[in-house]
């Protein structure tokens, strides 16, 4: 392509372009203008990822019916200071499988623990109630979940599923527990429930004992199998410790047992005020001006020792007591009898807990040269 030239003001040549170049050249100054206009006014970082959770979902839930409750259960991150609880109810035949966010449209909040609440020693527990006389939970199931949530109000994904299916014909709790103790056991005895809690007759019912430190919310089942009668014998128990007993009646709902709501808590500190049983075959002999005695040992568990006492014969004198404090031994050595005197020798058991023995069967020593 030819071009033209003019004279420039300081008399040389200035070039002429067609316009096909004018037009090029003009789309390339405004590209470049709008590169560096962009480039002051844009902000140039490392890239940014998506939002993640910052705690972990909760363990997966349990929920266990006692009488009109649903104890849901869970296990929470130490870093969560809230949990929520979701409940759906739905059909009983409804399909097992859900989709979250389909739970999350139909479930309701219906109640939260707080981060103390959380770090309880008996663990996490949410009590949801309901009437066991309304018959429309016949059809119903219960599907809970649980969200926690951190100090800034951050959620955590969503918990697994607990499943519950309510049954109404369980027994009301037992009532009126008392103990009487023994130094073998602390023996229990309760009046079990007439009525369930749909008003029918409570037939068939059954009862499991838990105890717990007194103060503690951690219990313990005592009983390896339902109890068939309102007693119960708790022979694993040690003297001056406090406890708490509640009774849970059983009662079984299609063959699966379903716990009631515990009885009031009996609290209960034995304290042992049995003494041990007298030792026997005491026997004794003497020589050199020393009297020798024998006594097999006492098959007590709480024994802490003997104590001998003395009294010369043909006195009414109350019997002298010869060891200051109980001795572990089954022998025993007197010293300071006179020579050529008959003494009458006594043995006793004593307990760790300062309970004393009645005296054994005299045994008659002379004292011999």
């Amino acid at each position: 392509m030819k071009t033209s030239a003019s004279t420039s003001s300081d008399g040389g040549l200035q070039p002429h372009l067609g316009w096909r170049q004018t037009v090029r050249l003009w789309l390339a100054w405004s590209g470049l203008l709008l590169a560096l206009g962009s480039a002051g006014c844009a902000k140039v970082g490392p890239p940014v990822p998506p939002p993640r959770f910052t705690l972990a979902a909760a363990g997966e839930p349990t929920a266990t019916q006692y009488g009109d409750q649903i104890v849901v259960r869970f296990v929470a991150t130490d870093r969560a200071a809230r949990a929520d609880i979701l409940r759906r109810i739905e059909p009983r035949n409804a399909p097992l499988a859900l989709p979250e966010d389909r739970f999350v449209q139909d479930a309701r909040l219906i109640g939260s623990l707080t981060g103390q609440e959380l770090s309880s020693g008996a663990g996490p527990a949410y009590a949801d109630a309901f009437d066991p006389q309304d018959t429309s939970w016949k059809d119903k199931r219960i599907r809970y979940a649980i969200r926690l949530v951190d100090a800034r109000g951050r959620p955590s994904p969503l918990s697994g599923y607990a499943l519950v299916y309510p049954a109404l014909s369980v027994a009301q709790p037992p009532r009126d527990l008392q103990a009487a103790v023994t130094q073998e056991a602390i023996r229990l005895q309760w009046q079990p429930p007439e009525q369930n809690l749909d008003a029918s007759p409570a037939t068939e019912v059954r009862f499991n004992v838990y105890r717990r430190a007194a103060g503690s919310a951690v219990e313990s089942r005592r009983n390896s199998a339902p109890l068939p009668t309102p007693q119960f014998a708790e022979t694993d128990f040690t003297f001056g410790e406090e406890y708490e007993y509640v009774v849970r009646a059983v009662s079984y709902v299609q063959g699966a047992p379903v716990e009631s709501r515990p009885s009031p808590a009996l609290r209960v500190r034995p304290v042992d005020t049995f003494p041990p049983a007298a030792p026997t075959n005491v026997t004794g002999a003497s020589a050199a001006g020393i009297v020798n005695l024998f006594f097999p040992s006492s098959p007590e568990k709480d024994l802490r020792g003997y104590i001998i006492y003395r009294r010369e014969r043909g006195t009414n004198d109350p019997p002298t007591r010869l060891t200051p404090t109980p001795i572990q031994r089954t022998t025993f050595q007197d010293l300071t009898g006179v020579r050529g005197r008959v003494y009458l020798y006594f043995v006793t058991a004593v307990d760790v807990f300062g309970n004393e023995s009645e005296r054994s069967q005299p045994v008659e020593v002379e004292v011999v040269p």
